[in-house]
C-alpha cells in the first residue's frame, strides 16, 4: 500500500484513482496510514481521523451502516463509525471536501454522509444521486470491458442508494426508474454479474409497489425463464427456484400467467426431493412438502395422490442420526409448519417470549415421570436390570443401579425422545421468525437489555475492596451475532451448511457462567474446600453438574426449566453438552442447528427469572 508525504498528495491521487479501489475501507487506510505518518501534526491527523471514519461505513440494502456493532461492559450498544458523532466541524470539513472534489465516487461518499448527518439538506441528497448516477455509468463500461470482475453487484447496491434517495427527495425518480428497466434489459449477458443484477432489479420494483405500473412489468418474464434456465443448466437450484417465484410475482403485477411458473417450482422441488431420496437425506422430506404445497396451489390433484402415497417409502429410507423411535413424521410436519408460520406472524418480542415461557415447547417432568411409571407397570422388566451408560469414546460413563437410579435414567431416556420429536418444531419457529426478518442479532440482544436480567450491569466484589461492573450482553453477543450470520448464508442458499462450532462452544460455557452467577447471588455457594498434596486447604469452584444439583437450585428454577438444564448441560443419558465441548469430545458433524437452538432457548429460560442483586444488597427473583 502507498504511502503519502502529505494530505494534499492523498488528495490529488484519490481525484484520479478512488474509483480503483474495490471497498471503501481501503481508502479509509490510506488516511490511517497518514494519519500514523503525522504524529506531529495535530491538523493532519484530525482530518486524516474525519476521513477514516467516513470510508468505514458499509453499503449495504441500500444505505450507509456502521462497520461493526458490538456491546460494552454495561450492555450499551456502541456502533462504528457512529453518525451522531459527525458533529458541525467534521460536516464542515466533509462539505468543504464536496465542493472540492470532482471524482464521483468521493462526491457519492461525501454528499450521502452529509445527507445522513445533522447538517441534513435536500442538496446534498440531490448531489449524491447524480454522483451516484454517474457510477452507474463507470462501472458500466468497466464491465463491458471486464465482464468477469462483478461490476454488476456495484451497480446493483449504487442504484439501490440512489433509487432510494430519489424516493425520499422527489428527485429524478422517473430517470432512476427507467435507469432499472434500462439495465434490466440491455446489461451485459455475457457479465458474471447478468443473473444477480436483473434478479435484484426485478424484486426492487416488485418491492416499489406504488412506484411502478403493470405496463412497466411487461417483457420480464421471457427475462425469468431465460435466467432460469442458464440457473438450471449451472446446477444452481435453489437460486433457481427463486427466480421462478420472481418471474410468478411478475405475472402476478402483469395479469397474466404466461409460463406457468408454480408448476416449475413444484417440478424442480420434486426432482429436488429425488436427489435427496438417493442420498438418503432428510432434506428429501422438506423438498416433498414444498412439492406438495405448490401442486396444491395449482390444483394438480393427480401429483398430489402421487406424492402422498410415496411418502412412506420416501421415509422409509432416510436416515435419522439422531432419532431411533420409528416416528412418522407425516401428520406432524406439515402441522410444524403451519404453527411456525403462524407464529412468525408475531411481533418479535411476542416470538421471543414464546420461545422463552411457552410450557408445551420443552417436555415437563411430571409428564415424564408419568411416562416412566405407566412403562414400569406394562413392562416392568425393564426397570429390573441396572443400566451402564457407555460415552462415545467406549467408556463406562455412568452406573443406574438402584430402583431411584433406574428411575431417573428412564425419566432421561423418555426427555430425550420427546424433545428430538420437539426440535423439529422449535427450528421451524426459528428459521420462519428469521425469515420474517422478526428475529436477529439487534432483536435478541434489544430484547435482553430490556426484559432480562442477562442485560443487566452486574457488579462483581474484588480483593482490596475494589468492584467492578459487567454486563453478560458483551459475553454472549460474539455467538448469538456469528449464529444469525450463519443462518443468512443458509437462507441464501440451503448448501452452505451453518458452521456453528463458534455459536456452540461458546454460548455453552457462558451459559456455565450465568448459572454460576445465579447461585451466587441466591447466596448458594459455588465453591468448596479440599486440600492439595501436601495436606494443605484450598478452595475451588465447584462445577456446572455440582450447581445444578444443589439442593436450594431447586427453590431458583421451577422443575420443568432444571431438568432441561440439566438434559442439555450436564446428564451423560442427556446431551451433556457442557463436558463434550469443555474437553473436545464433540467432531464438527455433531455442532447441528439442533444444539444452537436449545442453547438458545436455555439461555431464554435462564433469563427469565430476576436473580440481579438491587442496591441495597438485596436478592430478588421473579418470572417475566
Amino acid at each position: 500500500m502507498e504511502n503519502f508525504d502529505s494530505i494534499k498528495t492523498l488528495y490529488d491521487h484519490l481525484e484520479k484513482n478512488a474509483l480503483n479501489y474495490k471497498y471503501s475501507h481501503q481508502i479509509g487506510d490510506l488516511f490511517q496510514r497518514l494519519r500514523d505518518l503525522n504524529e506531529n501534526n495535530p491538523d493532519v491527523r484530525e482530518k486524516a481521523q474525519w476521513e477514516v471514519d467516513s470510508f468505514s461505513f458499509r453499503l449495504n440494502e441500500g444505505k450507509l451502516k456502521s462497520m461493526s456493532t458490538i456491546i460494552d461492559t454495561k450492555g450499551e450498544v456502541i456502533s462504528y463509525p457512529c453518525m451522531e458523532k459527525f458533529d458541525e466541524k467534521i460536516c464542515g470539513y466533509l462539505t468543504s471536501r464536496l465542493e472540492i472534489t470532482s471524482n464521483p465516487y468521493l462526491k457519492a461518499r461525501y454528499s450521502h454522509i452529509l445527507w445522513l448527518s445533522p447538517k441534513k439538506h435536500q442538496k446534498y441528497a440531490k448531489e449524491s444521486i447524480d454522483a451516484y448516477l454517474e457510477l452507474i455509468k463507470i462501472y458500466e463500461e468497466k464491465d463491458e470491458i471486464d465482464p468477469t470482475n462483478h461490476y454488476g453487484l456495484d451497480i446493483i447496491e449504487t442504484l439501490k442508494i440512489a433509487y432510494s434517495l430519489s424516493c425520499q427527495v422527489n428527485y429524478k425518480l422517473d430517470f432512476v426508474k427507467a435507469e432499472i428497466k434500462r439495465l434490466i434489459k440491455q446489461f451485459n449477458f455475457k457479465s458474471s454479474s447478468s443473473s444477480a443484477l436483473r434478479v435484484n432489479l426485478i424484486e426492487l420494483m416488485l418491492e416499489g409497489k406504488n412506484k411502478f405500473s403493470k405496463g412497466d412489468f411487461i417483457g420480464y418474464e421471457d427475462v425469468c425463464l431465460m435466467i432460469y434456465n442458464a440457473l438450471l443448466k449451472s446446477g444452481n437450484d435453489y437460486a433457481a427456484i427463486k427466480i421462478l417465484e420472481i418471474g410468478e410475482e411478475v405475472a402476478k403485477r402483469i395479469g397474466e400467467k404466461a409460463h406457468n411458473w408454480r408448476k416449475k417450482i413444484a417440478e424442480l422441488y420434486e426432482s429436488l426431493m429425488e436427489k435427496g431420496e438417493k442420498e438418503k437425506s432428510f432434506t428429501s422430506l422438506i423438498h416433498w412438502q414444498k412439492a406438495i404445497d405448490s401442486y396444491k396451489k395449482i390444483g394438480d390433484k393427480s401429483k398430489i395422490k402421487e406424492l402422498e402415497n410415496k411418502y412412506p417409502d420416501l421415509r422409509s429410507k432416510i436416515e435419522f442420526k439422531s432419532i431411533e423411535t420409528g416416528i412418522d413424521l407425516k401428520p406432524h410436519f406439515e402441522n410444524f409448519k403451519a404453527m411456525a408460520k403462524e407464529i412468525s406472524r408475531f411481533s418479535s418480542k411476542e416470538i421471543i417470549e414464546f420461545l422463552m415461557l411457552e410450557k408445551k415447547l420443552l417436555p415437563k417432568y411430571q409428564d415424564m415421570v408419568e411416562i416412566v411409571n405407566e412403562q414400569k407397570e406394562q413392562f416392568g422388566i425393564l426397570n429390573i436390570f441396572s443400566q451402564k451408560l457407555i460415552d462415545q469414546k467406549g467408556n463406562i460413563a455412568q452406573h443406574f443401579y438402584s430402583d431411584e437410579e433406574i428411575k431417573y435414567y428412564r425419566i432421561i431416556e423418555n426427555y430425550r425422545f420427546e424433545i428430538e420429536f420437539k426440535i423439529f418444531l422449535i427450528n421451524e419457529i426459528f428459521f420462519a421468525s428469521i425469515m420474517n426478518k422478526k428475529l436477529s442479532t439487534d432483536v435478541l440482544l434489544d430484547f435482553f437489555k430490556k426484559n432480562s436480567w442477562v442485560g443487566k450491569t452486574i457488579r462483581k466484589e474484588l480483593p482490596n475492596n475494589k468492584t467492578i461492573e459487567y454486563n453478560w450482553l458483551s459475553l454472549i453477543a460474539p455467538s448469538i451475532h456469528d449464529y444469525f450470520i450463519q443462518m443468512q448464508y443458509y437462507f441464501i442458499n440451503p448448501s452452505n451448511i451453518p458452521n456453528l462450532v463458534l455459536s456452540i462452544d461458546s454460548l455453552t460455557l457462558k451459559i456455565e457462567g450465568l448459572i454460576r452467577d445465579i447461585c451466587k447471588s441466591s447466596n448458594v455457594p459455588t465453591f468448596y474446600t479440599t486440600k492439595d498434596k501436601k495436606g494443605r486447604e484450598i478452595t475451588r469452584e465447584k462445577d456446572i453438574h455440582s450447581l445444578l444439583y444443589e439442593e436450594k437450585i431447586k427453590e431458583l428454577f421451577d422443575e420443568d426449566d432444571l431438568l432441561f438444564s440439566r438434559f442439555l448441560l450436564v446428564e451423560q443419558a442427556g446431551y451433556n453438552l457442557r463436558h463434550r465441548v469443555a474437553h473436545s469430545l464433540m467432531i464438527a458433524q455433531e455442532y447441528g442447528i439442533n444444539y444452537m437452538h436449545l442453547l438458545i432457548l436455555a439461555l431464554l429460560r435462564i433469563g427469565k427469572y430476576d436473580f440481579v442483586k438491587k442496591e441495597e444488597g438485596k436478592g430478588e427473583r421473579s418470572e417475566c
